[in-house]
């Protein structure tokens, strides 16, 4: 199943043909390499958002040139879910990087995230993310406009527009009231 997967990458036919080596033992091979500088955090951080980012786009673009709705749907559904623990690390990376490991574990949860047999973007997303964004939703529309603005906020006057508007400033820089700006004066 992977060596036919394999054979749809221009890159790894090339590099079974000039190495006589199989694609799927070159891609085993960059797996287990990649895999072993994340878990000695060697440039982890790199590799783990390279994974994050790279696959999810090349899996998303595939997505979209397909006819069916369920790809698509998978993979909108990671971006959020990626997005939103992208936020969540941002703010708590003073604390995550006191974990041994994070990076390792970090790539576990994107690979499970982006699996077609998990689908674990769409279970946090349908478990944590959605009922937060409607919880919050509900709580915003149960707010009365009125009572959401201050009172100490005055009223606008209905002045005319015309009486508000300041007149333009004159020029008086120039000797001459009639001369352009642009043209060089002649002595």
């Amino acid at each position: 199943m992977a060596d036919a997967h394999l054979a749809k990458i221009p890159l790894a036919q090339a590099f079974q043909e000039k190495t006589r080596v199989p694609k799927v033992y070159g891609a085993a091979g960059v797996a287990g390499a990649g895999l072993l500088l994340v878990f000695l955090n060697i440039g982890a951080a790199l590799l783990v958002n390279l994974t994050g980012f790279g696959y999810a786009a090349f899996a998303s673009m595939q997505a979209i040139e397909t006819r069916g709705q369920q790809d698509d749907a998978q993979w909108l559904t990671y971006w959020v879910v990626f997005g939103m623990f992208n936020v969540l690390e941002y703010f708590a990376g003073f604390v995550v990087y006191w974990f041994p490991f994070y990076y390792l574990a970090k790539l576990g949860f994107l690979v499970w995230m982006m699996m077609p047999g998990t689908r674990g973007a769409e279970r946090l997303y349908y478990s944590g993310i959605k009922p937060l964004v409607l919880h919050v939703r509900s709580t915003r529309r149960k707010t009365p406009v009125a009572e959401s603005a201050p009172e100490s906020v005055p009223a606008p006057e209905s002045a005319p527009v015309a009486d508000t508007v300041p007149a333009p400033a004159q020029d008086t820089t120039s000797a001459e009231p009639n001369a352009k700006k642009d043209e060089p004066k002649s002595e």
